[in-house]
């Protein structure tokens, strides 16, 4: 997998062990983990500060992973949103899609799979 010149900046929104799994896979894998948040207003708030290119949402996010996603994807050049688990069903799949998010990935993604959407996920806006 080829990875753009400047890393990309990825904001996490997760329970407490899942930032923490995310952000070592992510590191792992060159890209910049600009923020980690507990619930949807930390990560509006980090959005915001941050102007990251991804954002990694845990589907069962304090706050609402769907308001969220969908409060972050309505700007114009707003970020990509990844939403991870939800009982991985074709309706979970659908609200999120709705929302706004990019894509979903099921609850027992490993490491190397959530790198591989984060950088898919930017490759897909580049002409």
């Amino acid at each position: 997998m080829q990875m753009p010149v400047h890393p990309i900046r990825v904001v996490i929104a997760a329970r407490s062990a899942l930032r923490r799994t995310y952000r070592e896979a992510l590191s792992a894998a060159g890209m910049q983990v600009a923020a980690d948040c507990r619930d949807a207003a930390e990560l509006l708030a980090a959005v915001s500060r941050e102007q990251p290119d991804v954002c990694v949402l845990e589907r069962d996010l304090r706050g609402g992973c769907l308001v969220a996603t969908a409060a972050i994807a309505l700007p114009r050049r707003a970020p990509k949103v990844l939403v991870v688990g939800g009982g991985d069903s074709p309706a979970e799949f659908r609200a999120a899609r709705l929302a706004g998010a990019a894509d979903c990935l099921p609850t027992d993604v490993d490491g190397e799979d959530l790198a591989a959407a984060v950088a898919a996920l930017v490759q897909k806006e580049k002409p």
